[in-house]
């Protein structure tokens, strides 16, 4: 099984595992509340995110995450990890609702040394992003977002980049 194949897989078993987590049968009412994504940076990077946190009104969650990236490419580059801050605002009360958000955090790359094609090893992000949620008659929601993820490298030895920006796609599962 390529890795591709077993993110998608992984991604799969967290989001069926997730459906009955919530406690509360509406997603965006107060309290804790989490998200499942499959992103894609746009055939560069392939990845999943969990996003855990507080939901203090219909209209505002603050939590934290990880997530993970490969190259579909091949193994010439290093897989990624990365944790993060997150927040995002919903702008309407209604089911369905554009959304606005930014993440912020740290991204490692595993095994670095061994690999030439990528010249990022670590590095610190911002990534504003934005999107359209759908309440599911479930009590959970479907989000697509669009974002764009800019990374400052942390003492990379072969970089000489100041900063790099990587457009992204993310579906998400919100429960």
């Amino acid at each position: 099984m390529n890795r591709i194949s077993k993110v998608l897989l992984a991604g799969v078993l967290i989001v069926t595992s997730c459906i009955g987590a919530s406690a509360q049968n509406d997603y965006r009412s107060k309290g804790y509340k989490g998200s499942v994504s499959i992103t894609d940076h746009y055939g560069v990077w392939l990845g999943a995110e969990t996003s855990h946190g507080y939901m203090f009104n219909r209209n505002i969650y603050l939590g934290a995450g990880i997530g993970g990236y490969i190259f579909p490419n091949g193994t010439e580059n290093p897989y990624f990890g990365e944790a993060f801050l997150d927040f995002h605002s919903y702008l309407r009360n209604k089911k369905g609702t554009p959304v606005v958000g930014l993440k912020t955090g740290f991204m490692h790359g595993f095994d670095f040394e061994k690999k030439d094609g990528m010249t990022l090893e670590n590095g610190l992000f911002v990534e504003p992003n934005v999107g359209w949620s759908w309440g599911l008659r479930s009590g959970q929601g479907f989000t697509i977002g669009l974002g764009g993820k800019v990374i400052a490298p942390l003492g990379d030895k072969r970089t000489d980049k100041k900063a790099l920006l990587m457009p992204k796609i993310s579906f998400g599962f919100e429960f």
